[in-house]
């Protein structure tokens, strides 16, 4: 075996033995054994150590393999949670921002209208949520509005999910990642009001219109940061197993260190170089046209959020798959009608017969019928709420406006963006910080 040959095997056992610790269990366990002795101890007085503290507990429940281990860790979270909520803690000293007051990735679903009908706010991603605990007074926020999350990962344990319940008075409604989720987020907190919907029912099936089986020029397409957690190495591996005739589009964009010339070297470790087009940082319309040409959509990742990229593969009539392990919210939307579960052994020759029976797929016809669209999920969210509202002896006679994201939330219709503007304007005025893009109030 020559030398440059040597190394790009060596290359790809090192990839590949990786992933195999990442994702073991024995692995996780010793690293949430690691978390959990170096969870720092500290008093009641000091605020900063306890958050720390929290902090370290929630890489410890994220890392838990067995539920048993994982909610011995949530009840000590909460314990210290507890004793963070008595504090004054500077959020801006342990989770430097930049300041902003801006939550771009939030929105006014729902003016306030009385004392007895609050208006219902929208942000989605922890990092945003966390500039209301920065910037709000929360006891009169809660007093005038309903908070709507939507958390980004799953396992959702955080140092902000863990105080948020501690320093919100109201209930807090959390959309989920995963549908254990639902469970966690009952276990954190009463305050907690899980909702089962996903970051990925929120796609308009109005932005792709599909085309015609025949016309599909690309056999297989997928939408993926360059990110470890990704595995686009399962992919380059199943290419040696795949005809080389078939045309395969990836898109993605940088994950911090890993760029394009990181990717492209892991292709050729595994012998693909130039068996692929690669299309960078693509616009999401783009991304769509993409999705709508291909025969087949797949995402390797074992666990991350709800992946969106499912559901617009779904309404774009491209089934989907995803391996049969994957911690994927949106796992849920698969089945006969839309996709297949893949194994991980002989993965390409999986690949191939899934693109050779693609036509036999209909996933845009049952996403429609099971309504799972941004249009479907905003009524079942309204309902959620207003049941809520209505069983708490609150009043609800004002439903939420229809939202959808790209890539943050807006308003479907441009009447209801000249109508919530008072309520953009009233939230910007009581509590200083501005939900929405810029643009929203311009509109």
């Amino acid at each position: 075996m020559s030398g440059a040959l040597s190394r790009l095997v060596g290359t790809r056992r090192a990839i590949e033995w990786e992933d195999r610790f990442r994702y073991s269990a024995a692995v996780r366990w010793a690293l949430c054994q690691w978390k959990l002795a170096r969870t720092p101890r500290c008093d009641d007085t000091d605020a900063q150590g306890l958050a720390k503290a929290i902090e370290h507990l929630c890489g410890a429940a994220r890392m838990a393999p067995h539920d048993d281990l994982l909610h011995e860790i949530e009840g000590e979270i909460m314990r210290l949670a507890a004793r963070l909520g008595r504090q004054r803690f500077d959020w801006g000293k342990f989770e430097p921002a930049s300041g902003s007051k801006a939550v771009e990735k939030g929105i006014v679903l729902k003016p306030w209208v009385s004392e007895r009908e609050k208006g219902v706010v929208f942000i989605s991603f922890e990092s945003q949520v966390t500039r209301l605990l920065r910037h709000v007074d929360l006891e009169a926020f809660a007093r005038r509005y309903l908070l709507v999350m939507s958390p980004s990962w799953s396992r959702p344990h955080c140092l902000l999910l863990a105080a948020l319940p501690q320093v919100h008075p109201g209930p807090i409604f959390t959309l989920v990642s995963n549908p254990e989720d639902l469970g966690t987020f009952a276990r954190l907190s009463p305050r907690y009001v899980p909702v089962p919907l996903y970051a990925s029912n929120w796609v308009n099936p109005d932005w792709v219109k599909p085309l015609p089986f025949e016309r599909k020029d690309i056999d297989l397409v997928m939408v993926a940061n360059f990110g470890k957690f990704k595995r686009h190495h399962a992919l380059f591996k199943a290419l040696r197993q795949m005809s080389p005739q078939l045309k395969l589009v990836l898109i993605g964009q940088h994950d911090g260190p890993r760029t394009r010339e990181v990717f492209l070297a892991e292709a050729a470790a595994f012998g693909v170089a130039g068996r692929f087009e690669l299309r960078e940082s693509v616009p999401h319309a783009g991304v769509l046209d993409t999705l709508r040409r291909a025969k087949v959509s797949v995402i390797l990742s074992l666990r991350e959020g709800s992946c969106v990229v499912v559901t617009e593969s779904l309404f774009a009539n491209t089934p989907v798959g995803l391996l049969e392990d994957a911690a994927i919210g949106s796992r849920v939307f698969i089945n006969a009608a839309t996709g297949r579960f893949l194994k991980h052994a002989d993965l390409g020759l999986q690949l191939m017969q899934f693109i050779t029976e693609a036509q036999n797929f209909q996933p845009r016809r049952w996403a429609l019928d099971n309504n799972i669209s941004c249009f479907g999920s905003t009524a079942r969210l309204n309902q959620i709420l207003k049941d809520h509202q209505l069983a708490a002896g609150q009043e609800w006679t004002t439903d939420l406006a229809p939202l959808h994201w790209r890539p943050n939330p807006e308003f479907v219709h441009a009447h209801d963006r000249e109508r919530m503007k008072p309520a953009f304007e009233d939230v910007r005025q009581r509590f200083g910080v501005e939900i929405g893009m810029p643009r929203l109030y311009e509109m």
